[in-house]
């Protein structure tokens, strides 16, 4: 009940606030000024993010003032801004997170806007889902999208007596084991942090086969008795060094120099850290490439992507719908202009038909990863796990992954973060109804 009240709290204060910003009632807020536009993202490849907003004013005769904010901490830093009334026009925002803001008005409905049909249209079919609410409206576009992938560097395992990729997570765990006493300090790395560990919480369940959420967003891992081998699993890898001793706080760029130096063999994140690690130069970063699947029964794996939003409350919707535009599909030349140098430059995916069809864009990923198993893991061995964008969903990846901390570092047992993390799942979705 607490923490029900807590929760209706925190929507009356979002709606005081989104009031008091100048939104919910029509006409509250003045439509068309000539300020700038404001511009707000988080800090990767600031300069670029600053670079793709001065192509568009000089495109569009325009204006935008660009905001920078850390990753960490960046979804309360922009709602401090929001609730305190500070314009902000176009921003990213957490695919995760996409439905509370529209929900709340701090994110507009684009359907009705000139275009929102043609770009529709040329997402891919099966993601379309993921920039809708539950309504059928169109509340965000692609920044871009991203399945988890297994990097691993062959040359490693060769020295240490394997021939080829782990096919399940045991097999992983046993060829870590022999790279950890051949001297590899860390021989498998991830992202394991709070703020990402639910995305591996899914990874590591979804490569087995196992059914995470029912049709109806209703826990059900915990019914599987596959689900206490994978945790288990899990907790050995950190339990016995397999893994660096501060993978529960450690950066990807951390993993990335450890990959790169040689002091680890396996790397779980999204595809596109592997440019980086191929193209830096190193003494290792060459002989790291894409594996095959992740290990496991199914091998699937996540599909995630990150979304551009309008703000519920710009006096200029026509203005910020252009930028918007701009910045996740096409110029006023019909280029994927912003798009294509993302993928020139950082390896990034978008969900385009166009995207993929584009010769420079293919040719440049083949430079770096195999693009074949890429799409082949893109379209056959990926999904999007639409539990994610549930309005309850914030709540519980926050308190379930203190849970999945202890019980990686062996406080609490396995079967009891199962029964906990799933009890808490279930609380959240309730009090969200």
């Amino acid at each position: 009940m607490k923490t029900k009240m807590l929760g209706v709290a925190l929507c009356f204060l979002l709606s005081v606030s989104f009031l008091f910003a100048g939104g919910g009632q029509e006409g509250s807020v003045p439509q068309g000024t000539d300020d700038p536009l404001e511009f707000y993202g988080w800090d990767f490849m600031p300069d670029k993010i600053k670079e793709y907003c001065n192509d568009f004013e000089i495109e569009n005769n325009e204006q935008v003032n660009v905001h920078i904010i850390p990753n960490v901490g960046y979804l309360p830093g922009i709602q401090t801004k929001i609730m305190g009334g500070v314009r902000m026009d176009v921003f990213y925002n957490f695919r995760w997170n996409q439905l509370r803001f529209y929900n709340v008005g701090w994110a507009a409905d684009l359907s009705d806007f000139p275009g929102a049909d043609d770009i529709l249209d040329d997402i891919v079919e099966s993601a379309r889902p993921a920039y809708k609410s539950e309504d059928g409206k169109l509340i965000s576009l692609p920044y871009f999208s991203a399945p988890f992938v297994n990097m691993y560097n062959p040359v490693l395992l060769k020295n240490a007596g394997f021939d080829t990729f782990p096919e399940s997570k045991e097999e992983m765990y046993e060829m870590c084991k022999v790279l950890k006493a051949d001297g590899i300090s860390a021989p498998y790395v991830a992202y394991w942090n709070k703020d990402f560990i639910d995305r591996y919480f899914f990874i590591y369940l979804i490569s087995e086969g196992i059914e995470v959420f029912d049709s109806n967003f209703n826990p059900v891992f915990q019914n599987d008795p596959e689900t206490k081998k994978v945790f288990e699993w899990w907790a050995r890898m950190y339990q016995e060094k397999l893994t660096t001793p501060t993978i529960l706080t450690d950066n990807p760029s951390e993993s990335v120099i450890s990959m790169q130096e040689g002091h680890s063999a396996f790397f779980n994140l999204h595809h596109y850290f592997l440019k980086g690690i191929q193209e830096s130069g190193s003494t290792e970063g060459e002989n790291v490439i894409l594996g095959p699947q992740i290990p496991g029964k199914t091998g699937t794996t996540l599909h995630i992507g990150e979304v551009l939003q309008m703000s519920g409350n710009t006096p200029d919707p026509a203005r910020a719908w252009e930028l918007l535009k701009f910045y996740s599909w096409k110029n006023k030349a019909g280029e994927y202009h912003v798009p294509r140098t993302w993928a020139l430059e950082a390896g990034l995916l978008v969900p385009y038909k166009g995207f993929f069809a584009n010769r420079e864009i293919v040719d440049s990923f083949k430079s770096w990863i195999d693009w074949d198993r890429l799409i082949d893991i893109v379209e056959n061995k990926s999904k999007i796990e639409t539990v994610r964008m549930q309005v309850w969903y914030p709540d519980w990846r926050t308190e379930s992954s203190g849970v999945l901390h202890q019980m990686i570092i062996g406080d609490i047992p396995v079967e009891e973060a199962i029964k906990e993390v799933a009890a808490i799942a279930e609380r959240v979705k309730k009090e969200a109804e």
